[in-house]
């Protein structure tokens, strides 16, 4: 079971790391960017397969941080799938 522990903690770890090159953007305005998103092309993201009419939409929370709503059709199983 510590094995386990362990290796889940190693993979995680790269989830909530900042990669070396990368920094943030400097005076970035979130205000510009809040609303709805439509997609007009995508990364292979696993959430998205299979979903058309894609939308993100942004807004901010009641404690500063900021709510995104991804949203995409499945005429598969004809509904809408949200994250």
């Amino acid at each position: 079971m510590n094995k386990l522990v362990i290796i889940l903690l190693v993979l995680l770890s790269g989830c909530v790391s900042m990669p070396e090159n990368v920094r943030p953007v400097n005076n970035f305005k979130v205000e510009k960017y809040l609303g709805k998103w439509y997609e007009i092309a995508r990364l292979d993201h696993s959430f998205e397969r299979g979903l058309t009419r894609i939308t993100a939409a942004y807004s901010m929370r009641n404690d500063g941080g900021l709510k995104v709503i991804n949203r995409g059709y499945s005429a598969s199983e004809n509904k809408w799938q949200e994250a």
